[in-house]
């Protein structure tokens, strides 16, 4: 065997492997302890579903936090971090295995009642369906303490505002261009609402396209599903989640600097980088600056730049870092190294002012140098947030005066609140001033901070959570949504073999009539979806009886959502009378042809022909191309063309004659190399033709298709020979 064979054969098998190994849907089921448990992913970098319980095992998909998995079993797999458990589960339709260190368990129930701490539920007004995880959180972690947040309606007096009812929250955070999620998220978690989603855009090959992108980096709006799931403050009430309801304010006994360098460690504000090779140097990273308050020159490493911003606005450290990380990742972007063109040395950490668009980093420098103004920050800028912010320890310092007034002092002082501003009572505006867009945000975070506090050790610090509790909540919490298919159901057209579609089809209408006269005893309809995964139910043929006849065609999307499109035919009681037609003008008609309309001469164009014929009082003449599309007098016509006459509203032609021009084969009205390879087909494969269009092709009209009709229309082609056309 040659080595340009053997590589081949090698690249085929390893193509065949890959294909035969990476799309298996589910791992063979274990052997190993049930357990029949619901957990979650608790990793904010999700995790990953496996083929075996090893890393060097196949990923099925990977699993992002909060994403819900049935625990089946639990195996012995490879170690991972001095670990060697793993979970056999099942993820929406998948199953496999993920280590157990990545999944968080469900809450373990009190072995007892604690009377105080029931009492002390029911005077914090928490409905029951919080309080089952609330015991196990305190059983746990008897120093946490638990607030009741009662969410306010906006709209109700100011001076006895009513509680703020779930589903009225939800609708005001569904609006489009509020929340939204990753371009790469599951389908069920993306929005299919008009304004977030083309569905004309929809097909194999440009999925992508079919969704609106409202920034950088491909963020599309949230589907409501996705956003109930989020909004539902019962879906975090677990030992990590619980942190989106931490209380955002400086608590110096828990927030020291160790967990903040835990938190910084691996990130860009870690280690220093040795500019040549790009490589970590080992040292420390320290920013020197001037401190502009006394002009004195200082040097701090990041921790302890965090740790003083904490100190002088009052706001958590950790949180600040995590939300530093949030805004432009653990890497860095270029909001923090002071390189960008217009803005050196000048720095963003929290994307201030980095509005949607096509340069949200740019804008955000741009308020970092210039202000809201854009012309150079105000005095009250300068005093309150420290603008310029033209050196790190001043762009982190001063962007926590901005998160600290502009939100945690105004209320908005969990990572819940930040995201879903919702609170009537709340001193920005409600429903909007939301720090972010993404609506993962909240988990994110919580399970970051979590981390911090769990490596540290510090989990039994006396922690204050703010927890929201809305009106009239679903019975049970809100569910994540799971499915990774389509909900497209438009259709991309509806055909009908008789009569007409009033009004003209559009996807988003979805009423028609259609008037039949009495010799319609069926009709056909079809309907074309957009998606390739959406099916069309009550298709086909349909008996009429005389009066109204209601057909429903079904669009039912891969999810299988429904979307409706109604026609009702009326049958009526008239007979449409059959006519002779005559023509003028030295067109022929012949055994229902209409012939003698020589391109050469522009005698097929529609508006010539239609001069040409007798059109009987109370007729009209419907002329259509040989693709069935209605002609205008402009419209060059070709072989298979049709000119119908029609009484009334009649659905049924009085009379049709077919156009016929020989060596158009093609339809299209001229006579070229389309039309020889036709001719070719039908001589030497066989293929079958309609009748026009074998009448077409029969050049010398001796009733045989043959080497002369190629002749005829080869000698027209290179000669301009004329082919006699009646």
């Amino acid at each position: 065997m040659s080595i340009k064979r053997s590589i081949v054969f090698i690249l085929v098998a390893v193509l065949f492997a890959s294909v035969c190994f990476t799309t298996a849907p589910n791992a063979a089921p274990p052997e190993g302890e049930e357990i029949g448990k619901i957990g979650q992913i608790r990793t904010a970098n999700g995790a990953s579903l496996r083929s075996q319980p090893t890393r060097r095992s196949s990923r099925l998909s990977l699993l992002r936090i909060c994403f819900p998995v049935e625990i089946l079993a639990k195996v012995v797999g490879q170690e991972v971090d001095g670990v060697n458990t793993w979970y056999y589960v099942k993820a929406g339709t998948l199953e496999g295995y993920v280590h157990s260190t990545l999944v968080m368990l469900p809450m373990v129930p009190p072995p007892k009642v604690d009377p105080d701490f029931e009492a002390y539920m029911t005077d914090q007004g928490f409905p029951e369906s919080y309080k089952p995880n609330l015991r196990s959180l305190h059983y746990k972690y008897p120093n946490w303490v638990f607030k009741a947040q009662h969410i306010k309606d906006v709209d109700s007096p100011k001076s006895n505002r009513k509680p703020l009812i779930f589903q009225k929250a939800l609708d005001a955070e569904s609006k489009p261009g509020i929340n939204m999620v990753f371009r790469s998220s599951l389908l069920s978690h993306r929005s299919y609402e008009s304004s977030d989603y083309y569905y004309w855009n929809d097909y194999k090959g440009s999925e992508m396209n079919a969704w609106k992108i409202y920034d950088a980096g491909g963020w599309m709006g949230a589907s409501r599903e996705i956003i109930a799931y989020s909004l539902d403050p019962r879906n975090f009430l677990n030992e990590q989640q619980i942190f989106q309801f931490e209380l955002l304010s400086y608590n110096k006994e828990v927030h020291t600097v160790e967990p903040v360098q835990m938190a910084i460690a691996g990130t860009f504000m870690d280690k220093e980088i040795d500019e040549e090779t790009g490589e970590e140097t080992g040292e420390v990273k320290r920013v020197t600056f001037t401190d502009h308050r006394d002009d004195t020159t200082r040097t701090l490493t990041y921790p302890e730049i965090f740790i003083e911003a904490a100190e002088i606005t009052n706001v958590n450290p950790f949180f600040l870092v995590q939300r530093c990380l949030m805004e432009v990742s653990r890497d860095g972007s270029n909001s923090v190294f002071g390189k960008v063109e217009g803005y050196e040395n000048y720095y963003n950490f929290y994307n201030i002012g980095a509005t949607a668009g096509g340069s949200p980093i740019a804008n955000g420098l741009k308020y970092a140098r210039y202000g809201r103004t854009g012309s150079g920050p105000t005095a009250d800028e300068q005093e309150r947030y420290w603008l310029p912010w033209n050196n790190q320890w001043r762009a982190i310092i001063g962007g926590a005066f901005w998160i600290g007034s502009g939100y945690i002092n105004k209320g908005q002082d969990t990572q819940y609140s930040q995201k879903f501003n919702i609170d009537g009572d709340s001193l920005t505006t409600t429903y909007g001033h939301q720090y972010m867009g993404n609506v993962y945000a909240p988990c994110y975070e919580a399970a970051r901070v979590y981390g911090m506090y769990e490596k540290e050790g510090l989990l039994n610090m006396p922690f204050v959570f703010k927890i929201p509790v809305l009106a009239e909540l679903p019975e049970a919490p809100s569910p994540y949504p799971t499915s990774n298919e389509s909900l497209s159901n438009w259709l991309k057209s509806v055909s009908i073999s008789a009569g007409t579609l009033t009004p003209a089809f559009n996807p988003e209408i979805y009423s028609y009539s259609v008037t039949v006269d009495a010799t319609v005893n069926e009709i056909t309809i079809s309907g074309e979806p957009f998606h390739e995964k959406c099916t069309v139910n009550n298709t086909g043929i349909h008996p009429l009886n005389e009066g109204e006849n209601t057909i429903v065609l079904e669009a039912v999307s891969e999810r299988g959502t429904k979307r409706q499109y109604t026609i009702v035919v009326n049958k009526t009681d008239q007979i449409p009378t059959v006519i002779n037609p005559t023509v003028n003008d030295s067109y022929v008609t012949r055994e229902g042809l209409l012939l003698n309309a020589c391109p050469e001469a522009g005698r097929n164009q529609a508006g010539k022909i239609r001069a040409a014929l007798d059109i009987p009082e109370r007729m009209t003449v419907t002329i259509k191309d040989a693709m069935g599309n209605v002609a205008t007098d402009e419209t060059l016509l070709g072989t298979g063309a049709t000119i119908e006459w029609f009484e009334g509203s009649a659905s049924s032609p009085s009379a049709t004659l077919t156009l016929v021009i020989y060596g158009d084969t093609s339809g299209d009205g001229f006579i070229n190399s389309d039309d020889l390879t036709e001719i070719l087909e039908q001589m030497y494969k066989g293929v079958d033709f309609p009748s026009a269009v074998l009448k077409a092709m029969d050049t010398t009209r001796d009733g045989f298709i043959n080497s002369d009709d190629l002749t005829d229309v080869l000698v027209h082609m290179y000669k301009g020979q004329p082919i006699d056309q009646q």
